[in-house]
């Protein structure tokens, strides 16, 4: 039987429970988000806009600095083109912001949710991947982390832990 959360029941809890039990394992849990990986380090965040009953996946890619305003518009506009499921903007700090929502009104079928994590996290690696060639999408040179690490001081939002 397929298991369906109720719409009051979707909660960060609740979905941090079910990530788990899934087999994905979260780095950060808060109470108005759940941050992951990538495989590749990708960092996103899943959050909750409950007032319009979303499931909300979202991070950015850092774009390289030099590189014009233009350009970088000309990449968002071209991934909403050729990449299914996330919407990508450039944002006020000129990074590629990359969101999608699930809705959850009238329930969420669990396994919907994984799948979508699981998706959101494989395009993420697909467009870095695929995208980057051109030094647009820029992680910066790897910096070292300290051994001993708070996780509050080098949790990032979203983006490629170094």
């Amino acid at each position: 039987m397929t298991k369906v959360f109720e719409e009051s029941d979707i909660t960060i809890e609740t979905l941090d429970a079910h990530l788990r039990d899934s087999g994905l394992i979260p780095y950060n849990v808060r109470p108005d988000s759940i941050r992951l990986r990538t495989e590749q380090g990708i960092g996103y965040r899943i959050s909750l806009i409950t007032d319009r009953k979303f499931v909300r996946f979202a991070t950015y890619l850092p774009l390289n600095k030099l590189t014009s305003i233009d350009q970088k518009h000309a990449l968002a506009k071209r991934l909403n083109e050729e990449v299914l499921l996330p919407v990508f903007v450039v944002d006020a700090d000129e990074d590629l912001g990359v969101t999608y929502v699930l809705p959850y009104a009238h329930g969420l079928i669990a396994g919907k949710f994984v799948a979508v994590a699981n998706r959101f996290a494989s395009l993420l690696e697909f467009i870095v991947e695929t995208y980057s060639g051109d030094g647009l999408i820029d992680f910066g040179a790897p910096t070292a982390v300290p051994a001993v690490a708070d996780t509050e001081s080098v949790a990032i939002e979203g983006g490629l832990l170094h």
